[in-house]
């Protein structure tokens, strides 16, 4: 059976995980490091240590190939990561550039403030005929961590986010962070036009390359367990799967 790593900052990977085990048959092994989320504005050297330690983790697991499900981590790790342990990292950004190229128009990444700097989108997207807009929002995955994926608070950071795409009616808008899809609702509701959200998870898996005939198990670690995050956990899997406290 082929062993998939799957890693993120926090909880936000695993609309990445959902995406993938609704298409391809493995044994998953996700972990999301809670407990020091958001990476988005951290340093590149912490992101770098971070990333290392949730990757030696795994690799107890005979990984047999990642998916990186954290634009951040994407941005800053990909190269670094496949050097040192001569296996296939597939980025999550590649899987957001390429769903983004079939639309047409400007765009709106909206990421945290790493993903932002790196301006992977804007670099990747932008021409002569498209504007790719870039706004960081670091509250959104601290908000999404603690369980607030609705109320007043949330809507009012997604206004002050969104205010350059109400203003211009941006038509595209791509979710550049995975924790994002979980308040996919919210964000639509706090727009004043309708527009395409793009959601880099989707399609993932017809990018990866393997198949098996029959299921796996869904191992889920995370190095902070609380009833809040259980929630989510819920309300993003509709699948069995197990999961465990982790100290990485």
């Amino acid at each position: 059976m082929t062993n998939i790593g799957v890693f993120d900052s926090g909880l936000g990977g695993l609309t990445v995980l959902k995406e993938l085990i609704k298409e391809k048959n493995a044994n998953y092994y996700y972990l999301g490091d809670s407990k020091r989320a958001p990476y988005g504005s951290r340093s590149k050297d912490e992101i770098l240590k971070f990333t290392d330690e949730i990757v030696e983790f795994l690799e107890k697991y005979d990984i047999d190939q990642y998916i990186i499900a954290c634009n951040t981590i994407s941005t800053i790790a990909t190269e670094y990561l496949e050097e040192k342990y001569q296996k296939k990292f597939y980025p999550i950004t590649k899987a957001g550039l390429e769903n983004a190229s079939q639309y047409e128009g400007d765009f709106l990444v909206l990421a945290t403030k790493a993903t932002v700097d790196s301006h992977i989108y804007k670099n990747g997207l932008e021409n002569e005929k498209i504007e790719v807009y870039e706004v960081a929002a670091p509250n959104l995955v601290e908000l999404i961590e603690n369980g607030k994926i609705c109320g007043d608070e949330l809507d009012e950071n997604l206004l002050n986010y969104l205010e350059i795409a109400n203003k211009n009616q941006i038509p595209n808008i791509i979710l550049a962070c995975t924790h994002y899809p979980i308040i996919k609702k919210a964000i639509e509701e706090n727009l004043s036009y309708e527009a395409n959200i793009i959601n880099p998870a989707e399609n993932i898996a017809s990018k990866i390359n393997f198949k098996e005939n029959n299921k796996g198990s869904i191992n889920i670690f995370m190095t902070q367990v609380n009833e809040k995050n259980k929630m989510i956990v819920d309300h993003i899997l509709d699948c069995d799967y197990n999961l465990e406290l982790k100290e990485i």
